[in-house]
């Protein structure tokens, strides 16, 4: 079969942040019922994204970058290099207060934040935020909505849009369009150098809704300790094929010692096995594929049950940690920090994990299963994107000067504070110019979730010296850069798909029965056939009609 991918320039993925499946197969982290219903007309008219006007000063990496590896900076940068992103016609200042709703995976600050008072000060807004912890964002996220009690910025996840998201942000939500797309940028220079595949994600209907949290376009790893294999084996882990990946499995887990080769995670009402590594190990698409002109969903791709028998074997070969059908994120995290796992399938940023600096992390470059190259699902680009309330046109202006503030990018005098805060209190600089947080920094910088309304592109660079964790990162982005395969619906919309949770849940957990042995093979295809007729086929339909 001849398979071609239309171009790009309009479409948008959601992709997971180490759920993988869950994120793109149309489960959404705020799951709710309801079937296809009449199909959405499809816009006419699409804004023009953002003009991508990158921003050349600053320090030069040590390892390089490009339009999807990430720079790499082995330490902070000295005073002297740094430069100033927010010009005065810039600077944001609000008379009235302004309020947000972000995502935080730290522990709570302490109510005597220093740095956030000072952040206000840079900011010239009385800025509130309400942190919320991952493990009860969604939950939060829906009370907010249903309350019709929504902050003036609100963080979407774009690995968990909630259910009829369009139509949310048409109502609640600012259209930002005429405000930022196209060369209107420009009158924010630190957006304008996010690259325009972030802006994708923000895209509904036809027009922007927010602005979105870079990320490279890698989806999700399968995260490895290369120490622990090497220590096990003799060498760090480099599988070329199915096989030789599932010796490799075998070779490292020992229940006797409490350990075991790849632990996977729960992922609300069903399991992750890593399906995206998985998947892709079998050739399974990046969501959908055109094939001789239709598109054809992963779970109807030829790849898809290959893949189904084969996690499932891997489970009845004890590889994977008995308490995947239960654990959660944080928990898979721990295991592989404490070597209890050697293999967890997780976003990207957990590479850089700097709550254990001394642990050694890479991640396996993708395989074919009977060999030769892989293919790396491309994501979205973003972790998500903050959308305002609707306001009048000067209070828009004066909040997108706020985002702008805090999208400065590495090397910035802004950036340099939203990192590390300020010297002697929130960190300190030794003689050879490495920076260590203090105590209070570690507390008040990070759980203050600044870094989720906003960020600069992002760089390899880490407060705490990491450089081999750097190197390994890099290596890992440049080996897997030519494996990146993007959707062929990325930045297309489907309103059935964002209310298509139950059909789409159904089907993930049959799969899990049958892995877990309490059901058979039937009863998997049997959900793919009902997927199909409930929701499928129409968004299939909608996402034809629109391209190219």
């Amino acid at each position: 079969m001849s398979r071609s991918t239309p171009s790009f320039g309009r479409r948008r993925l959601l992709a997971g942040a180490g759920l993988g499946l869950a994120g793109i197969g149309g489960l959404t982290a705020l799951s709710g019922c309801g079937g296809a219903g009449p199909a959405a007309e499809i816009p006419t008219e699409v804004a023009d994204l953002p003009t991508y006007t990158p921003i050349t000063e600053g320090p030069a990496p040590d390892l390089p970058g490009n339009g999807s590896v990430q720079p790499a900076f082995f330490t902070a940068p000295q005073p002297d290099d740094l430069f100033s992103s927010v010009q005065d016609a810039q600077a944001p200042s609000m008379s009235d207060p302004v309020s947000a709703f972000v995502l935080s995976y730290a522990p709570p600050a302490p109510e005597d934040n220093s740095f956030l008072e000072e952040a206000r000060t840079r900011l010239g807004t009385d800025l509130t935020i309400q942190i919320t912890p991952a493990d009860s964002f969604s939950q939060k996220f829906a009370t907010m909505v249903a309350g019709g009690d929504i902050p003036d910025l609100v963080e979407f996840l774009s690995f968990g849009l909630p259910p009829n998201n369009t139509q949310l942000l048409e109502a609640q939500f600012a259209d930002l369009s005429d405000l930022v797309g196209g060369d209107a940028i420009a009158d924010y220079p630190n957006l304008a150098n996010i690259p325009a595949a972030s802006w994708e994600s923000c895209r509904f209907n036809g027009r922007i809704y927010g602005v979105p949290i870079h990320r490279p376009p890698f989806g999700s790893p399968l995260i490895a300790r290369p120490d622990l294999f090497a220590e096990i084996t003799g060498e760090e882990p480099a599988p070329t094929s199915r096989d030789e990946f599932t010796e490799l499995l075998k070779a490292v887990t020992d229940p006797r010692a409490g350990r075991y080769a790849i632990t996977g995670q729960s992922g609300g009402d069903s399991i992750s096995w890593g399906y995206d590594f998985m998947g892709a190990m079998h050739g399974v698409p990046n969501g959908w594929e055109l094939v001789d002109g239709k598109l054809i969903h992963r779970f109807e791709s030829e790849g898809w049950l290959p893949m189904l028998d084969y996690v499932k074997s891997l489970w009845e070969a004890g590889v994977y940690h008995p308490d995947t059908p239960s654990i959660s994120n944080s928990q898979a995290k721990a295991d592989l920090a404490s070597g209890t796992s050697l293999l967890h399938q997780d976003g990207i940023s957990a590479l850089l994990d700097t709550t254990s600096p001394e642990t050694t992390y890479g991640a396996i470059v993708p395989f074919a299963a009977d060999g030769g190259p892989g293919i790396l699902y491309q994501g979205s680009s973003t972790f998500g994107f903050t959308a305002m309330k609707k306001a009048d046109e000067a209070r828009l202006v004066g909040q997108l000067k706020i985002l702008n503030y805090l999208a400065a990018p590495f090397g910035s005098e802004e950036a340099y504070f939203l990192q590390y805060g300020i010297e002697g209190e929130h960190h300190t600089r030794a003689a050879d110019g490495t920076l260590a947080r203090t105590d209070a920094g570690e507390a008040q910088i990070g759980p203050s979730a600044l870094n989720y309304l906003a960020a600069g592109p992002q760089v390899l660079s880490t407060a705490v010296p990491m450089e081999d964790r750097l190197t390994r990162d890099h290596a890992w982005q440049t080996a897997a850069e030519p494996m990146l395969l993007k959707s062929p619906v990325a930045g297309l919309d489907s309103p059935t798909e964002s209310k298509s949770s139950s059909a789409s849940g159904a089907v993930l957990v049959a799969m899990d029965e049958y892995i877990l042995g309490r059901d058979s093979l039937d009863a998997v295809t049997a959900a793919i056939d009902s997927w199909r007729s409930a929701v499928g086929d129409a968004i299939r339909e909608e996402y034809t009609a629109q391209l190219d």
